[in-house]
């Protein structure tokens, strides 16, 4: 009896110092992320200690979360340790999903990092019927370390990069700030983004219980000569269970893998993997052909490092074919020339008439264009033609009509989902998608306004203020007023007046081509007119701030170094608009193509 209750109080005291063990999971006080050493604050401790505490309730879901790890983590870590992105951000994906491939959040993001369909799209993912490439724990993790190294890019911090995962750059602004960008030492405080507060407690959490193996002795081993066979064909060939197959490949819609281009099956293996059949191998040499998550796979001609500059022709490959990039000056007859074709050769080829001014930075074929895109699906973009979506993806115009079911001199809306692959089925309905805003804090102001006062030369007339309220050096206010728009100086918080430029809308005119035209942003005209639901009707009377002179003019190479990409803009347009070669903007953002994407931010300087 005596030795029974020794050992029952043995078995009490054991199970109490495990217990305190698990709660001793203490938050540092610094921490290192990537290049980053980050000091953690008081404040900013107990945070990370309340979600640390939170995460370690239950071991029983920590250990199934941890087991999950265990089978994705050595993936994700191979994948950002090729993209140069810190392994720390593995501990991101847990977060987001749990490693829950088909996971969706209620703001319908899916997959292992919590993408939206336009996001995954923006970063080269497939997303239809087919294929989501969301739920691909190697697809999925390469366009997110695409998306951090966007972000990286401008923040220089890796702390703002995971809070911009979540926020969006625009939506991280308000929480950072431009002291700390490019510092490898940073203080977290009290005020820190719960969003980093979570991240760093999963990766304290976690860090010391994921590594070894899975607890049933699971791994994964990518398997890339899947192109068109289907799963059961691939189970039989790996020898694996063909249901365990399908659930580590829910990224896979059907049960046959597209033939277009190569997809990485995930093979669930217990032990050594078997040897399998390597199949026909490709020669080494052979030119990479540009591949179906590439929303514009071009290729530069000569290198990037040689002899590209803007005085010389360059030429450019798009869906496997030659092109040419029009220059200020250039016609059909030039480019001909420059193409060693007949003028009505090279118009054919480009479904141009003889009489069609050629657009410079436009891309034009310099060889018969395809009857198919490289692609599935394009979203279309804002004044952007049927001709060219036809130039940008090199597809002949009446193919990309009759793949689409409408005529040549159809118009198409922004935001249309037009077929590039195969022809649109005649019980599938017109799809429309709601195309991303560019957010407001990814605008780049030519003109600092912090206070701006939004007046009419009607109001001027009845502003009364007196000597009491002002001082006296803003005593007086002008009024001038021009022919077509109407300017009028008014009194804001700044030092200097403020120019207001009135616009009448006229027919035909939209809120972007207004904008553009006025060289400011959409959303400064839907702030400045209080246009909720972003609707103008025909003369309507638009408050501007700014001369169109002072607006459009060259910003200061001393205060804007990036330029934010908006629909429309082109790789030759932005060199042109900031006097900067097309080789050193290539250079200065690190790409080695002319692919854009909307809200993308470039460097200038």
């Amino acid at each position: 009896m005596k030795y029974c209750l020794l050992f029952f109080f043995y078995l009490c005291a054991s199970l109490i110092y495990a217990n305190d063990d698990v709660r001793r999971v203490r938050v540092p006080s610094e921490i290192t992320l990537g290049d980053m050493k980050l000091k953690i604050s008081d404040g900013a401790r107990r945070n990370i200690q309340k979600d640390v505490d939170a995460l370690i309730k239950s071991p029983k879901y920590m250990e199934i979360k941890a087991d999950r790890a265990r089978i994705y983590f050595p993936i994700i870590e191979r994948v950002l340790k090729e993209e140069g992105i810190p392994t720390d951000f593995k501990f991101l994906a847990l977060q987001e999903s749990a490693l829950i491939s088909d996971a969706v959040s209620s703001a319908n993001a899916v997959g292992f990092w919590q993408f939206k369909d336009f996001t995954g799209r923006e970063v080269g993912l497939r997303i239809d019927r087919s294929v989501d490439e969301r739920l691909n724990i190697v697809a999925s993790t390469h366009g997110a370390a695409k998306y951090f190294k966007r972000h990286n890019f401008y923040f220089d911090n890796w702390v703002y990069t995971i809070l911009a995962h979540m926020t969006g750059r625009g939506g991280a602004a308000k929480y950072v700030s431009k002291s700390n960008f490019g510092k490898k030492r940073m203080t977290l405080d009290a005020k820190t983004h719960w969003y980093v507060v979570r991240f760093l407690a999963h990766k304290i959490a976690y860090e010391g219980i994921t590594g070894g193996k899975n607890s049933e002795g699971l791994s994964l081993v990518e398997y890339k000569k899947g192109k068109g066979k289907s799963l059961s064909a691939i189970a039989k060939d790996a020898k694996v269970d063909e249901t365990e197959l399908e659930k580590y490949n829910k990224w896979l819609k059907t049960n046959k893998v597209p033939g277009e281009k190569e997809y990485s099956v995930m093979l669930p293996i217990r032990g050594k993997a078997p040897k399998m059949k390597e199949g026909k191998s490709k020669p080494e040499n052979k030119e990479r052909e540009e591949t179906d998550d590439d929303l514009i796979s071009v290729k530069i001609y000569p290198s990037i490092d040689k002899d590209l500059n803007v005085s010389g022709t360059i030429y450019i490959k798009i869906n496997g074919l030659p092109s040419i990039l029009a220059k200020r000056g250039d016609g059909i007859i030039v480019l001909a020339k420059k193409a060693n074709l007949t003028p009505e050769r090279f118009a054919k080829y480009n479904d141009l008439k003889m009489t069609d001014i050629i657009r410079e930075g436009d891309i034009y074929y310099t060889r018969p264009k395809r009857n198919k895109g490289k692609i599935y699906f394009y979203t279309v973009q804002p004044n952007e033609t049927l001709w060219d979506v036809s130039q940008k993806f090199g597809i002949k115009l009446v193919k990309l009509a009759k793949l689409n079911r409408m005529a040549t001199i159809d118009d198409i809306e922004p935001g249309r989902v037009l077929w590039l692959h195969k022809k649109r089925p005649t019980n599938m309905p017109i799809e429309y998608r709601e195309l991303p805003k560019l957010p407001v804090d990814e605008a780049i102001p030519l003109k600092k306004i912090e206070v701006p006062v939004r007046v009419t030369p009607e109001i001027v007339e009845e502003v009364k203020v007196s000597e009491d309220s002002i001082t006296p050096a803003r005593q007086e206010m002008k009024e001038t007023v021009e022919t077509k728009d109407e300017v009028v100086e008014v009194i804001s918080e700044l030092d200097e007046p403020i120019k207001i430029t009135n616009h009448l809308v006229m027919k035909g005119e939209t809120l972007y081509a207004i904008a553009k035209k006025m060289g400011v942003s959409v959303e400064n005209l839907v702030e400045w007119n209080d246009l909720y639901d972003n609707s103008i009707r025909v003369g309507q009377n638009l408050i501007i701030h700014g001369t169109l002179e002072e607006n459009t003019q060259a910003p200061a190479s001393e205060t804007v170094n990036f330029h934010v990409v908006e629909p429309g803009d082109t790789m030759y347009g932005i060199s042109k608009k900031y006097n900067i070669s097309v080789e050193n903007l290539l250079k200065f953002n690190q790409k080695d193509n002319f692919n854009l994407d909307v809200g993308e931010r470039l460097r200038v300087r």
